[in-house]
């Protein structure tokens, strides 16, 4: 077995939840969930391969014209963030400058009032689960100092980078989770 096989397999598999308990962990692409008193739909599902068999998923969702990504990880402790994209050079010209310099963002970012710490770097591959083709990338995920806001920063290639912003929820803020109708 090859080592994309793993998710060829996944395919084949059925889905096995309880129909009547259905976890955040469960969520597939058309599902709809429920958070902020808002029901979303899951357009886009993209998975995160950061090596050592470990993988995330990631879901575009959408209400009332607002897009935002549900980030899924589950290492023994689930870690459930609600981010959106946030244009680049709004991070100001001391990051950037920085980058510039030193060829990956600083350890602290400062952005609206709030200070952001480098958390966790990680080189790792993307892909949208409707192609198969991997994409090289690597993350910078910062938090604030209470850990219940987070910033990310992924280089794809020498010098083109992205931003998004967000927080961290907890499994009960995701609620009325149902499947995408299937015939």
């Amino acid at each position: 077995m090859g080592i994309f096989d793993i998710f060829k397999k996944k395919k084949d598999e059925e889905k096995h939840y309880d129909p009547t308990n259905i976890k955040v962990t469960d969520i597939e692409n058309g599902y709809l969930l429920d958070y902020d008193l808002e029901t979303w739909t899951v357009t886009k599902m993209s998975e995160y391969d950061w090596g050592s068999n470990f993988f995330t998923r990631e879901f575009t969702i959408l209400s009332k014209g607002k897009t935002r990504y549900l980030h899924i990880e589950d290492d023994g402790k689930l870690i459930i963030t609600l981010s959106e994209e946030l244009k680049f050079r709004k991070l100001g010209s001391e990051v950037l400058d920085y980058i510039e310099l030193n060829g990956k963002p600083p350890k602290k970012i400062n952005y609206l009032g709030t200070t952001y710490f480098l958390d966790e770097e990680s080189p790792g591959f993307y892909r949208n689960t409707e192609n198969e083709d991997w994409e090289e990338l690597i993350s910078f995920d910062y938090l604030d100092d209470e850990e219940g806001k987070c910033l990310t920063i992924e280089q794809w290639g020498e010098d083109n980078f992205e931003a998004s912003i967000g927080i961290i929820l907890k499994n009960r803020d995701i609620s009325n989770i149902l499947p995408a109708y299937t015939d």
